[in-house]
């Protein structure tokens, strides 16, 4: 059998790696949100109505489904 062709080593680049810098990381302060109060114009919001929907729907069909 004939010898494997020996691979070549990588050579070294002349460009030296970065070294990674040692300076401090600063973040900006946390600020926690404020909480809003919910507005209470007298609307009834969206998910009040497909829970109205959905519920009794759910229920039927869990009440109807074959045995």
């Amino acid at each position: 059998a004939p010898t494997p062709t020996p691979t070549r080593t990588p050579t070294k680049s002349a460009e030296p790696t970065p070294r990674p810098s040692a300076s401090a990381v600063t973040y900006p302060r946390y600020q926690a949100t404020t909480t809003r109060p919910r507005p209470s114009n007298g609307t009834t919001s969206p998910v009040t109505y497909v829970l109205l929907i959905t519920a009794p729907a759910v229920a039927a069909v869990a009440a109807l489904r074959p045995r």
